[in-house]
């Protein structure tokens, strides 16, 4: 990605300055029609044992955007938050395709939670 302005770097990541930690994306295509590509993802950090939901239009998450209002503790394997998940209509992505996030490499060979 080539160097942004603190404008440019407001619009695309919000209030977070920077992509969001990720070991593994859930990802689904909004209803509505801004435009532009939209979805809602939601970025799962198995190390810090996070949640955390984001709208991405056109590839930016927006100035106002502010994760921690959106950062939750990671729901149990099996639990009914992961059913509820996949019932809305998430799929899991690949954190690669995504600009507003960054691999996070869990370095035990146990999984930390379930696989969602």
């Amino acid at each position: 990605m080539a160097k942004l302005s603190k404008k440019e770097l407001r619009k695309k990541f919000g209030q977070a300055g920077g992509p969001l930690p990720a070991t593994r994306v859930l990802v689904k295509p909004m209803d509505h029609d801004f435009g532009v590509p939209s979805f809602s993802i939601l970025a799962i950090d198995d190390k810090a044992g996070t949640i955390t939901g984001a709208n991405v239009y056109g590839g930016n998450m927006g100035k106002g955007y502010d994760p921690d209002a959106y950062r939750h503790p990671l729901p149990e394997a099996g639990s009914d938050s992961w059913k509820k998940y996949r019932k809305r209509g998430y799929e899991e992505g690949k954190v690669k395709d995504w600009d507003v996030l960054v691999q996070v490499e869990v370095k035990s060979s146990k999984p930390q939670t379930a696989k969602a």
